[in-house]
Parts: structure tokens; sequence; C-alpha cells
């Protein structure tokens, strides 16, 4: 039978590939056991600050028929949802509707929980290439692109 080798004559590299390797080995095992399934959907809400939707309406607090093309002469909404982390700031958050380049209107969010809500009334909805924007300050959180086609009467 024969004797290991004493330790004092590894040589250093070799200790370093072995705890490298059992470092890995380690990692491999913690993440075959959590699932990665977790470590992306908590990495997605960290991330996420502000998200929005445009829509055409409101149902139990949620918006509902959310498009990117929309008829002209329907009242629209849009509907942000905000970290806390957002909202502790000084800034008010300002939800800012532009028609191409030009500005429509900026209204102040009106803040329920976490939900910023703003609508654009009928009457000031054309047709053309519009967005929205969700800033604070000078800072834009988040921004939505939609078509306004007109009405096929």
């Amino acid at each position: 039978m024969t004797k290991l080798p004493p330790l004092r004559n590894l040589r250093k590299t070799t200790i370093v590939v072995m705890v490298v390797f059992l470092g890995f080995l380690i990692h491999r095992i913690v993440v075959a056991m959590h699932g990665t399934e977790t470590i992306w959907n908590s990495a997605d809400t960290e991330l996420s600050m502000a998200q929005s939707v445009v829509c055409s309406h409101i149902v139990n607090g949620s918006p509902f028929g959310v498009d990117s093309v929309f008829e002209e002469g329907m009242r629209l909404y849009y509907y942000s949802t905000v970290s806390s982390a957002l909202q502790l700031g000084d800034d008010t958050l300002m939800h800012i509707w532009f028609n191409g380049a030009d500005t429509v209107q900026k209204l102040a969010c009106d803040m329920t929980q976490d939900v910023c809500l703003t609508t654009i009334v009928p009457n000031l909805l054309k047709p053309g290439e519009w967005s929205v924007d969700l800033v604070a300050g000078r800072k834009l959180l988040a921004t939505r692109q939609f078509i306004v086609e007109p009405n096929e009467r």
C-alpha cells in the first residue's frame, strides 16, 4: 500500500486549482437547488423602476385594451406602475403627451398606491404618431409610443 505524499509537497498552483474547482462545484449545486427561474424573476423586479402602458379602458384599477394602434376620438389612458423608491424623491411625476414633436399636454400624475394614471380627452387626440413620457423632474423614467388612425366611417 502506497502512502499519499505529504501536503507540503503539493504545489501552490494545484491548491489554487482545487479551491476554484470546489467553489465552482458548490455554486452549481446552489443554482441547481434554487432554480434559475427565481434568480431571473428577482433580477427583473429589481431593475424595473417604472413600467407603463397605453390603454383604452381602466377596469377594476387595471389597464384594459392595451394596444399600439388606436382610433381617433377615443379616450386613452397612460397607466404607469412606479416603485416606491421613485416616489420618495422631491420631483413630481408627470405624464407628457406628444403628437409627433409637439407637446399636447403635461399632467401631474394622479398617484394611487404605486400607480400613476393620466388620460387624454378625445378632442385632443388627432391622427398621427404619438408618445407619452413618464418623467420625474428632468429624468425620463418610461416612454410609450402609439399610433392614432382616423375613423373609418
